[in-house]
């Protein structure tokens, strides 16, 4: 005799024999991501909201840095952060909180600094000509237009594949958190 299983006993079985970490990473999911690659529009940096499934990158959505902020700080609707969290609070990157009375201001939005530093990471000194004869900063890269290869390997740990790739996720704000310590900064620089 056979007994047939309705399809929804046995779609449940197969789930539970996958493991969770599985079942998660076949969901899409939105992330905020970036990328040391520069825009079209003179940025040194590119910003992006970013779909994946696994590893697999499904869609890319370019953000401008105040819709980064906006929405990392939960205070603009965003694909990736629904729940409206500062995310920037809860990596603990103090340079892109919100002022405590921010909610008065009308939720006025506070740039993330840190965000200056990013073409830092890329270059060996800013990029473009210094008007009026001034000083060129000097970024943290080891060589004239790439990190070295040391600091490709120090990137690495934050899911940068290489050089023209992206961060993104928990990983992107570990990163901002990092950059904003200066033992960190003095270990990357000694690339």
């Amino acid at each position: 005799m056979i007994t047939l299983l309705r399809p929804s006993l046995v779609l449940a079985a197969c789930l539970a024999l996958l493991p969770l970490t599985t079942r998660a990473s076949d969901q899409p999911a939105w992330h905020f991501a970036m990328s040391l690659q520069p825009t079209t529009d003179g940025q040194l940096f590119s910003l992006f909201l970013v779909r994946t499934k696994g590893d697999l990158v499904l869609d890319t959505r370019p953000l401008t840095r105040e819709m980064f902020v906006k929405q990392a700080q939960g205070r603009a609707t965003s694909l990736a952060n629904p729940e409206g969290t500062d995310l920037f609070a809860r990596a603990d990157i103090k340079a892109c909180y919100l002022p405590p009375d921010s909610v008065a201001m009308g939720y006025s939005v506070r740039d993330c600094s840190v965000l200056d530093d990013l073409w830092r990471l890329r270059y060996w000194e800013f990029p473009t000509h210094v008007q009026g004869g001034g000083q060129p900063m000097t970024g943290w890269a080891g060589m004239p237009l790439r990190p070295s290869d040391r600091q490709l390997g120090i990137l690495a740990g934050y899911g940068l594949k290489h050089p023209s790739g992206m961060i993104m996720g928990e990983e992107l704000f570990r990163l901002l958190k990092d950059m904003t310590d200066p033992g960190w900064v003095g270990n990357y620089r000694q690339g």
